[in-house]
């Protein structure tokens, strides 16, 4: 039997926090291949930062488990500072948002703000607080993802 030091709360969290992670990468999976076969509207950049970031959350969610603290520091800032659409992309997306355009940014922002502090806290080894801030990074992505995926889906990749 391995021992853990930390709780069983603890690791629970950290499961329950991968979730949406490996369920939305298990729905686009599905999805891409039946866009991909249907030939329908070119992809947006933002996708394939999506998919980045979907990995890079995958390879946090592996490190954690390992305890690895300085991968979780390195990934962090690519989480962070992820790339953005090309700016003609950008004012797409900004126009379809519309008044919605503010909570789509600021959820940006949060995710922002929260891998750099997880960040932080794994420099200094402290993995509560990483776990913590990974929940916290991921509810942010979930918010996002409920408030804004299937409209996106549906205005840009409308069949």
């Amino acid at each position: 039997m391995i021992l853990c030091k930390y709780s069983t709360r603890t690791v629970l969290l950290l499961a329950l926090t991968a979730l949406p992670t490996w369920l939305m990468a298990e729905e686009n999976n599905v999805q891409e291949t039946s866009k991909e076969s249907n030939g329908t509207s070119e992809e947006l950049v933002l996708r394939s930062i999506m998919r980045e970031l979907d990995e890079n959350m995958r390879e946090v969610v592996g490190a954690i488990s390992r305890e690895g603290w300085g991968q979780v520091a390195e990934i962090a800032p690519l989480i962070a500072d992820h790339p953005e659409p090309p700016f003609t992309e950008k004012t797409r997306i900004l126009r379809f948002l519309g008044a919605d355009s503010a909570r789509f940014v600021g959820h940006d922002r949060q995710v922002n703000e929260v891998a750099m502090e997880m960040g932080e806290k794994a420099r200094q080894e402290d993995g509560e607080a990483v776990i913590e801030a990974f929940s916290r990074m991921q509810k942010h992505c979930l918010a996002c993802h409920q408030e804004f995926k299937e409209g996106f889906r549906a205005h840009f990749y409308a069949e």
